[in-house]
C-alpha cells in the first residue's frame, strides 16, 4: 500500500512538472502569425470507469491546420473554438509555441 502512494504522488509530481515545463515553452516561444488553412477538426472520446463502477467521459478538441509551407500544426482548444474556426478556409494563423492564439479569416477573427 506504501509503495502505491509513491507511485501516485510520483505520477502526479510528473504530470505538474510536464504542465509547467510545456507552459514555460511556450511563454518563451514568439508569436507567430502565419497564412494556414484548417483542414480537419479532431474529436477525441476518452470513457473510463472507475472502481465504483462510475463511467466518466473526457473529450479532447483539436485543430488541424495546413501552413502554406504544407506542414501541419496541431492544436487542443476549447468548444468555443472548436465551433468557430471554419474548415477548409484560408486566413491568418497566430500561435505561440504550441498555444493557438487567434485565426482571422473572411468568415472573421476567433481568439483565445
Amino acid at each position: 500500500m506504501y509503495g502505491f502512494r509513491i507511485l501516485f504522488f510520483a505520477i502526479f509530481a510528473l504530470i505538474i512538472f510536464k504542465g509547467i515545463r510545456t507552459y514555460m515553452k511556450n511563454e518563451k516561444s514568439p508569436i507567430i502569425s502565419t497564412k494556414a488553412q484548417l483542414i480537419k477538426k479532431k474529436r477525441d472520446m476518452h470513457t473510463q470507469t472507475d472502481a465504483n463502477g462510475v463511467m466518466t467521459t473526457n473529450e479532447t478538441l483539436m485543430l488541424i491546420f495546413e501552413l502554406d509551407t504544407e506542414s501541419e500544426l496541431k492544436f487542443t482548444v476549447g468548444g468555443r473554438i472548436f465551433r468557430s474556426v471554419p474548415e477548409y478556409e484560408w486566413g491568418s494563423l497566430t500561435f505561440q509555441g504550441t498555444r493557438f492564439l487567434k485565426f482571422e479569416s473572411a468568415s472573421g477573427v476567433v481568439e483565445k
